[in-house]
């Protein structure tokens, strides 16, 4: 079976995990649900666990919070919390799948 890799995205985990249950019954495989945080690039990039210990670190993150906060005071709010979502299905349901993730609320990238 020729399968085809998707990758989405999502508002919400719900939506997320209904997307999920769908394409299962599509034969879909290899899901991976990641959730991508705002930091210190201003939520460009995926969950990351800093590691512990340091004063920069915590610093870090103190400031970049504030510096949304600032960012939201002058009009610019940060972008949702995004779930990612990536699976591999077979290429005669890609279609279907598309369409699956749509209904749920996710884009397909």
């Amino acid at each position: 079976m020729d399968m085809q890799p998707l990758h989405a995205s999502f508002d919400d985990q719900d939506q997320a995990e209904e997307a999920i249950r769908k394409l299962a019954s599509l034969r879909g495989n290899r899901f991976r649900m990641e959730r991508a945080v705002h930091g210190d690039d201003f939520g460009s990039g995926a969950a990351v666990a800093p590691a512990a210990g340091t004063m920069n670190e915590l610093a870090g993150e103190l400031l970049a919070g504030s510096s949304i906060e600032a960012g939201a005071e002058l009009g610019h709010e940060p972008p949702a919390a995004l779930f990612s979502l990536s699976l591999d299905i077979p290429a005669e349901a890609a279609k279907q799948a598309r369409k699956v993730i749509e209904q749920a609320g996710g884009r397909v990238h």
